[in-house]
């Protein structure tokens, strides 16, 4: 992948930065013109090369993202990826995974918060004339890359080739490889309930110790735990996404976004499928027992290539 054709959007392949904005967008109205789509990207793409010319060591990037929805409203005039489709919601007992809605997302990372706020400010209102910004998350890196339940967060990325492997599409349309398939959830935690727990059931959760990050060995480790169910295998081979998640919030109400990137939609929607649904054994994911997912929806993130043909490039 060589060409500028096959060149994925710097922000799916990049490691998470300190900071991120994760913006949701919404189309209303129609959308009169192709010169508008043109209009907005062009200033999405300015909005980015102008905070990155003023502030280089900020590593700030964008990541833009449709949905099936807003492929087919935005781009009518373009095949839809395959393999696009809306999130399925799940439920089991308890457990739900919904579906909500979303048109445009855009993930806005660097290392400064203020420059993110900033970008989405513009991103906001580059958008304006036929989107509405329906949510607007902001994340942040939380002691050693842990998460709000105090576990460090993306040990098991791949990295390297690996990671390009893993997420970088080479078998859909010539024109959409180099893009990437992007599910989104948004997690509130149950604190109080698992600060209850023992610090030997949570370690049994999660799969991991809580100190200092080791996978618990097979006899310990429960068929039902965390990186136990999420993972993906094939033919005992395990496939890999690379997780882009930030905490967020605040002391009221705080969680986890889940940004999964991967080469392919089933390889997310696998994973939440063995998470939620208890298997012959009656095991699911048991971290379930202690989040609620709020969010649900999937995204095709398209090669710059794609992009470009709406910018003043």
């Amino acid at each position: 992948m060589t060409t500028a054709q096959y060149l994925p959007q710097p922000g799916v392949l990049s490691d998470p930065e300190p900071f991120a904005e994760y913006l949701t967008f919404i189309i209303e109205g129609d959308i009169d013109t192709h010169e508008m789509i043109e209009t907005a990207f062009s200033k999405l793409d300015g909005i980015e090369k102008s905070i990155r010319q003023k502030a280089p060591e900020s590593n700030l990037s964008l990541t833009i993202g449709f949905s099936h929805n807003g492929w087919s409203t935005l781009f009518s005039d373009q095949p839809l990826p395959t393999g696009l489709e809306a999130f399925t919601a799940m439920q089991d007992g308890n457990r739900t995974f919904p579906a909500t809605a979303g048109d445009v997302f855009i993930m806005v990372k660097s290392t400064r918060m203020d420059l993110n706020f900033q970008a989405a400010k513009y991103c906001k209102e580059a958008l304006n004339g036929f989107a509405r910004l329906d949510e607007d998350i902001q994340g942040f890196v939380y002691l050693d890359n842990r998460d709000m339940i105090d576990f460090v967060d993306g040990t098991e990325n791949p990295i390297s080739q690996e990671r390009i492997e893993a997420v970088v599409c080479e078998n859909i349309q010539p024109q959409y490889n180099g893009g990437s398939f992007l599910t989104v959830q948004r997690y509130v935690h149950r604190t109080a309930l698992w600060d209850s727990q023992q610090t030997s059931e949570q370690e049994k959760t999660v799969g991991r110790t809580k100190l200092d990050n080791i996978e618990l060995d097979d006899d310990h480790k429960p068929a039902w735990a965390h990186n136990e169910k999420s993972k993906v295998e094939i033919d005992g081979e395990e496939i890999k996404m690379f997780r882009q998640n930030r905490p967020f919030g605040n002391a009221l109400e705080h969680g986890t976004m889940f940004i999964g990137f991967a080469n392919a939609p089933s390889v997310i929607k696998t994973s939440l499928q063995q998470m939620i649904y208890a298997d012959e054994n009656g095991h699911y994911d048991k971290l379930l027992d202690y989040v609620d997912a709020k969010t649900g929806a999937n995204y095709f993130v398209p090669p710059i290539s794609f992009l470009q043909q709406y910018t003043d490039e």
